[in-house]
C-alpha cells in the first residue's frame, strides 16, 4: 500500500490536478477556450450565411489577424510586467462585455468585421499571459505533464468549442448563441480568481513616459530575437508553432465552402463530422504526448506530424472519388449498412488523423521553448511568436479564399497539402540552414 501511495505521489498528473491554483487555472482556460473557439466558428458559419463567400470569411480572419501583428508583442510585454492573474480575468470579462455588441447587430457585417477586430484585440493581451503562466505554476520536471494536460484541456476546448458551435446556434439562434459565450466568460474569470500566483512587481511608475514604452518595446523586440538566434531547437519550434497556426487559419477559411462543395451539408453541420474527429485526435495525442511519448525525441514527434498533416490535407478532396471506386462499391456491397464505407467514414478517419498530427506539432514545440526560454522572457516570446502569425498568415489566407471561390475548394487543398510535404522534406534537410540566415549571425 505505501508503494502504491508513493507512486500515486509520484504521478506528475495527480500532482498537478490535486493543486488547486494549477486547477482552478486549467478550468478557466477550459472554458475560455471554449468559449474563444466556438466563437471563432460561430462568427465563421455567420459570415458565410450571410455571405456564401470563401472570400468574405478571409476578411472576418483577416479582422482578428491583424491585431496579433501590431498588439501581440505589446501583449507579451505587459504580460511580463503585470500581474498575469488579473490579465487573464480582465480579458474574459471584456471579451464578454464586447460579445454584447453583436448579439445587438448579428446581421451587420461591418460590425461583426469591427468587434471581432477588437476581441482580438484584447485577446492579445489574455493569451501570452494564459501561456506564460504555466512556468510559474510548477516545478520545470512537471512543465511536460503540465502542458500535456494544458493540451488537452487546449484540445478539448477545441472538441467542445468545435462541436458545439453548429448545435448551438441551432439550439439558441444566432443572436442568443452570443449571450451563451459571454456567460461561459464571465464563468472563466471567476475560476481565474482562485489561480494562487506570486505578484509581478509593478513597473507603473517607469512605464508612464511613452517615450520609455517606445523605447521599451523596441529593446524587448531586440532581445526576443537575440534569445531565438542563440537556440536552434527553440527556433525550430517556434516555426513549427507559426507554421501549424497558419495551417489552421487557412482550414478555417475553407470548411465552409468544403462542406458546402464537397460534402455537400450545411456548414454547421461540420461541427459533428469535422470538427468532432479531429479534436478528438488532439486529445488522444495530447494523452499519449504526457504519459507513453513523453520520452521520445520531440523534434521526430513534431517531423512525424508535418508529414501526417501534408498527406491528410492531400486525401481530404479525394473523399468523394476513392467512396465511388469499384473496389469500394464491391466491399460495400459485403458489408452491413451501418458498416458501408462512405464519405463521412473517410472524413472522420482524416479529420482523426489531422487533430492528432497538430497535436504532435503543438505540445512538444511550446514545452521546448518553455522549457528554454527563461520566465521573465515568456510572454514576450509568445507575443512575438503571436505576432508572426499574424504577419504570415494574412497572405496566405486571403490568397486562398479568393483562389477557393474561383477554382474551387478542393484544389487549394491538395496544394496545401503538397505544400507542407515539401517543408517537411526541406526541414529534415536543410532547414536549420535556412533559419540561421533568417536569424542572422
Amino acid at each position: 500500500m505505501e508503494k502504491i501511495n508513493k507512486k500515486i505521489a509520484s504521478n506528475h498528473f495527480i500532482r498537478l490536478l490535486s493543486d488547486s491554483s494549477y486547477l482552478s487555472f486549467s478550468l478557466s482556460v477550459f472554458l475560455s477556450q471554449i468559449a474563444a473557439n466556438t466563437l471563432t466558428i460561430v462568427l465563421i458559419f455567420l459570415i458565410f450565411h450571410i455571405t456564401s463567400s470563401n472570400f468574405s470569411v478571409s476578411i472576418l480572419l483577416f479582422s482578428i489577424l491583424i491585431p496579433q501583428i501590431f498588439i501581440s508583442f505589446l501583449g507579451g510585454i505587459m504580460a511580463d510586467i503585470y500581474n498575469k492573474k488579473t490579465i487573464i480575468i480582465a480579458g474574459n470579462v471584456l471579451r464578454a462585455l464586447a460579445l454584447l455588441i453583436i448579439f445587438f447587430n448579428y446581421k451587420n457585417t461591418l460590425v461583426i468585421y469591427s468587434t471581432a477586430f477588437l476581441i482580438s484585440s484584447i485577446t492579445q493581451f489574455y493569451v501570452p499571459a494564459e501561456s506564460s503562466l504555466i512556468p510559474t505554476l510548477v516545478k520545470r520536471e512537471m512543465l511536460v505533464a503540465a502542458n500535456s494536460i494544458f493540451g488537452v484541456s487546449f484540445f478539448g476546448s477545441i472538441l467542445i468549442g468545435y462541436v458545439f458551435a453548429g448545435p448551438a446556434i441551432t439550439i439558441f439562434g444566432r443572436a442568443n448563441v452570443f449571450l451563451l459565450l459571454a456567460g461561459i466568460f464571465i464563468i472563466a474569470a471567476l475560476c481565474a480568481i482562485f489561480i494562487q500566483t506570486k505578484k509581478i512587481k509593478n513597473f507603473a511608475e517607469k512605464i508612464m513616459s511613452p517615450s520609455y514604452v517606445k523605447k521599451s518595446i523596441s529593446q524587448e523586440f531586440k532581445e526576443s530575437f537575440l534569445l531565438l538566434k542563440k537556440n536552434g531547437k527553440v527556433k525550430d519550434a517556434f516555426f513549427l508553432l507559426i507554421f501549424s497556426q497558419i495551417i489552421i487559419f487557412i482550414l478555417a477559411t475553407l470548411i465552409p465552402g468544403y462542406a458546402k462543395n464537397i460534402l455537400q451539408i450545411p456548414a454547421e453541420d461540420v461541427s459533428v463530422i469535422l470538427f468532432a474527429p479531429a479534436a478528438i485526435g488532439m486529445v488522444i495525442a495530447a494523452f499519449l504526448l504526457g504519459s507513453i511519448l513523453n520520452k521520445y525525441p520531440k523534434r521526430r514527434l513534431m517531423s512525424i506530424g508535418i508529414f501526417i498533416s501534408g498527406a491528410v490535407l492531400m486525401l481530404f478532396p479525394a473523399t468523394s472519388k476513392l467512396v465511388a471506386r469499384e473496389l469500394i462499391e464491391i466491399i460495400n456491397s459485403f458489408l452491413p449498412m451501418l458498416f458501408a464505407v462512405n464519405i463521412f467514414n473517410l472524413v472522420f478517419i482524416l479529420a482523426l488523423f489531422a487533430g492528432l498530427a497538430n497535436a504532435l506539432i503543438f505540445v512538444p514545440s511550446q514545452a521546448i521553448i518553455q522549457e528554454t526560454i527563461p520566465h521573465n522572457f515568456t510572454s514576450k516570446i509568445y507575443g512575438l511568436l503571436f505576432s508572426l502569425i499574424g504577419i504570415f498568415s494574412i497572405p496566405p489566407i486571403m490568397i486562398a479564399g479568393g483562389v477557393a471561390d474561383a477554382v474551387g475548394v478542393g484544389a487549394v487543398l491538395l496544394w496545401i497539402g503538397l505544400s507542407i510535404i515539401v517543408i517537411g522534406l526541406l526541414r529534415e534537410k536543410i532547414l536549420q540552414p535556412l533559419v540561421s540566415i533568417f536569424f542572422i549571425k
